[in-house]
């Protein structure tokens, strides 16, 4: 049996998906181990390295970063990751734009290193018995609905992005699905209490809606809906399919993708495609807001 390859990683960020990852790590299902984290907050767990992000940079034994940051920093971290030779998993979104996104895949490419953007709406179990579906039977129509409330940096617009930026998951699914889509409408409504915004659009004349709301009430929890419609009838809401095993947990299959990544040489064309058209998507919506 051959040994696996192992990659000492670094995680930047302590929140709820930084600590999973956290979590992942110290099972060591695949060849990357945690070699520290980067963080605001007091590490915890004293079994785990806290490191400043110059010092995860310069560790010999680390290969990977992986970046659990609110938006506005991902640029900075990924890029600094990049030109220190370490390859990169970033939380979605990969950057505020596009032509940023663009480059930093530019800059993987020329130092041979893997840039590597999650999405684990991707790997649940609704979404691929929707994918699998699309593969004999014509999908119809796709809604996405996202509603929760503030949590300290998705309601700042101009440090962390516009909403479906930092919503772009809903895009990615679409055009996961549908293949690329022509944005036909986009609006933003603001209230006292928060923010809806919507975006219509098409995938060789089937139509698609996405819907994100956010709320200052902390009353208002999560809750996503994703419905769709298929040539035979059969409508699906992919959200209410369970999944059917909790091992290999999301992030940890996530991780497992990225290591596979390494091991290949490069990130796939899917993951580059979802990350840097699903931006320019999200950015042909916002181009309606000022229309309205």
């Amino acid at each position: 049996m051959s040994l696996q390859k192992e990659i000492g990683v670094v995680v930047v960020g302590l929140g709820m998906a930084g600590r999973a990852r956290v979590r992942d790590l110290k099972e060591k299902t695949c060849g990357l181990r945690l070699k520290g984290v980067v963080s605001r907050r007091p590490v915890e767990d004293a079994d785990v390295p806290a490191l400043t992000f110059d010092e995860a940079l310069n560790k010999p034994d680390v290969g990977a970063i992986f970046i659990s940051t609110e938006p506005r920093l991902h640029e900075d971290y990924v890029k600094k990751s990049l030109e220190s030779g370490k390859h990169v998993l970033v939380e979605y979104p990969l950057a505020l734009s596009s032509a940023t996104a663009r480059k930093l895949h530019e800059l993987a490419e020329q130092k041979g290193l893997v840039l590597y953007e999650e999405n684990i709406g991707l790997l649940t179990e609704g979404f691929n018995v929707v994918k699998n579906k699309v593969k004999s039977v014509g999908i119809k129509s796709g809604q996405y609905t996202l509603k929760g409330s503030y949590n300290g940096w998705i309601e700042d617009f101009q440090a962390s992005g516009l909403p479906f930026v930092t919503g772009i998951s809903g895009i990615q699914n679409m055009l996961s699905l549908f293949g690329d889509v022509k944005v036909v409408n986009g609006k933003l409504e603001k209230s006292e209490d928060g923010y809806t915004t919507e975006a219509d659009l098409e995938a060789n004349g089937k139509p698609i809606k996405i819907t994100l709301s956010r709320s200052k009430s902390k009353e208002e929890h999560r809750r996503k809906q994703t419905i769709y419609e298929f040539e035979d009838g059969e409508v699906i809401d992919s959200d209410k399919i369970p999944q059917t095993s909790s091992k290999p947990g999301l992030f940890m299959r996530d991780m497992e993708e990225f290591y596979a990544a390494i091991l290949n040489g490069k990130v796939s064309d899917e993951n580059k495609f979802l990350t840097i058209r699903g931006l320019e998507v999200a950015e042909e919506i916002h181009s309606f807001y000022s229309k309205g």
